[in-house]
């Protein structure tokens, strides 16, 4: 059956025509600044919208008929939903869009309901889940000019913008195949649903429990209740967990050993901690480093360096996520490329900006910065620059000019961190400078930099975020920031 939501959009194929992938913080900004300028559409496989903040009954353990799952069958696991009782990372006030402020009820740091209901509203007051279908799945994207004869007659419509889009039903990816064109699609569907498990050798011997943070729920802590818990990684998702069973839980209820395992450098700053003193002194807690050689036998392994790790119940790995469009063809298209490290896809390119495709610049990238302090700001100033391209109001510079820009930027990240690939790594500590980097889009958009947001954010916020990386990650969740800020302090709408 076709969503009327579709039927609108194809009518308008007159107008330049946008197809936005994702319904979370980034597709809903982008959906935002668009939907009265042009004739836009938005596919979201869940339900409703919030991305990964709608939280979802199911996981790869109970949905049911998963293989028929179409989100599934090409990323291999479901869309991450974040588990019912995380506290969110950043404060209210920093993480919320501008011109709709957070609900003064809502703590300080809110909850993942919170945040979803915030997202809720946040599209109610804006008038644009009109134009979001649900329970749909973009199942390719294609670049119309190298479509073969026989792929164009199986459209049945004649193909006149620049992308062809084949959309399906979320639930059974073999159910209600159609197809949608477009002068511009938007990739705006995350990148923390596909899990990356780093190759260790010996895993067949290895007998334990073995999950990882993606799978993560509030009724999985019971799993930990007694055990020795090994995580591997020590980001924030670790960081969170260990937090929860350390800090949250009931003292009978919680695990009778964590030990996290990571790089020499992040480990090296956990072991200043203050707030785990206790836990680090009773040896419920322990920190190791370097990383893991291999398993050693069924319920131990052995680092790098030669120390065992013994008497394992459970094995969590914490080691992040891949970037996947598999909706892209990687082979006769090329729009992108991805850069892989250790077996990940770790990083994608060449991007303008960080948000166009170099080679295709109609197909773009919203949300694919990494460690961006300003939070949905980020996102919602790349939404801004987005708009203002594809409504004429900015100039994209040639193709030649836009593949100088990326190796510069290339360039800049494999002097800073022995690694190109982290050029969309943003690290206001030391590395590259997300502030930079947005006040030369504002000049580009020609709207005043929001230097009071900027100010604040690295006066109050980073400050958090380094005490919290020096194993103090309980105490980001105890800090009173709105004390620090103007009464009701949101960004301003008139600034960038």
């Amino acid at each position: 059956m076709t969503d009327q939501v579709e039927i609108d959009y194809q009518q308008s194929y007159d107008q330049k025509s946008v197809l936005i992938i994702g319904a979370g913080p980034c597709g809903l900004s982008s959906l935002k600044y668009l939907s009265n300028m042009v004739n836009v559409i938005c596919i979201e496989c869940k339900e409703d919208l919030g991305g990964q903040w709608r939280q979802e009954k199911y996981t790869e353990e109970t949905y049911p008929n998963l293989q028929n799952n179409a989100f599934y069958n090409q990323h291999g696991a479901l869309q991450s939903s974040m588990y019912e009782n995380l506290i969110c990372d950043v404060p209210k006030s920093f993480m919320i869009f501008k011109d709709t402020p957070a609900k003064q009820e809502y703590g300080e740091f809110m909850t993942c309901q919170q945040f979803y209901q915030y997202l809720q509203d946040y599209s109610l007051k804006n008038d644009i889940k009109k134009k979001i279908v649900f329970k749909t799945y973009v199942q390719s994207v294609r670049l119309a000019v190298n479509l073969s004869e026989d792929e164009k007659n199986q459209v049945g419509f004649q193909i006149s913008k620049k992308f062809l889009v084949q959309i399906v039903s979320n639930e059974d990816y073999t159910k209600n195949t159609r197809f949608l064109q477009a002068d511009y699609v938007i990739v705006a569907n995350g990148h923390n649903s596909v899990p990356n498990y780093p190759d260790i050798p010996n895993k067949n011997i290895f007998k334990a429990q073995m999950m990882h943070t993606h799978n993560y729920r509030e009724n999985k802590t019971k799993v930990f209740q007694k055990k020795h818990l090994v995580i591997y990684g020590c980001g924030i998702s670790s960081q969170d967990i260990v937090y929860i069973l350390l800090k949250k839980t009931e003292e009978d209820q919680r695990p009778s050993k964590i030990t996290m395992v990571g790089n020499q450098m992040m480990i090296s700053l956990f072991k200043q901690t203050k707030s785990y003193l206790k836990e680090v002194e009773s040896g419920i807690l322990t920190f190791l480093s370097p990383c893991i050689k291999q398993f050693e036998s069924e319920n131990s392994l052995v680092l790098e360096d030669g120390h065992k790790v013994e008497n394992i119940d459970i094995f969590m790995y914490a080691t992040g996520y891949q970037y996947a469009f598999p909706f892209l063809d990687f082979e006769k298209d090329k729009l992108i490329d991805l850069y892989q490290k250790r077996g990940a896809n770790y990083s994608l390119g060449p991007l303008y900006l960080r948000t166009f495709s170099v080679r295709e610049p109609n197909l773009i990238f919203v949300g694919v910065l990494q460690q961006v302090l300003s939070s949905q700001q980020g996102v919602e100033r790349q939404a801004i620059l987005v708009s203002k391209v594809i409504t004429d109001e900015i100039k994209l510079p040639t193709q030649q000019e836009m593949q100088e820009d990326f190796d510069k930027n290339y360039q800049e990240a494999l002097t800073l961190y022995n690694d190109g690939n982290r050029y969309i790594r943003f690290s206001q500590h030391k590395g590259i400078d997300e502030f930079l980097f947005f006040r030369q889009i504002s000049n580009l958009c020609g709207i005043p930099s929001d230097e009071e947001y900027n100010g604040y954010i690295l006066k109050v916020l980073l400050p958090l975020y380094i005490n919290a990386f020096l194993g103090n990650y309980p105490d980001l969740k105890q800090s009173n920031v709105s004390s620090q800020l103007p009464p009701g302090f949101f960004p301003k709408s008139g600034h960038f």
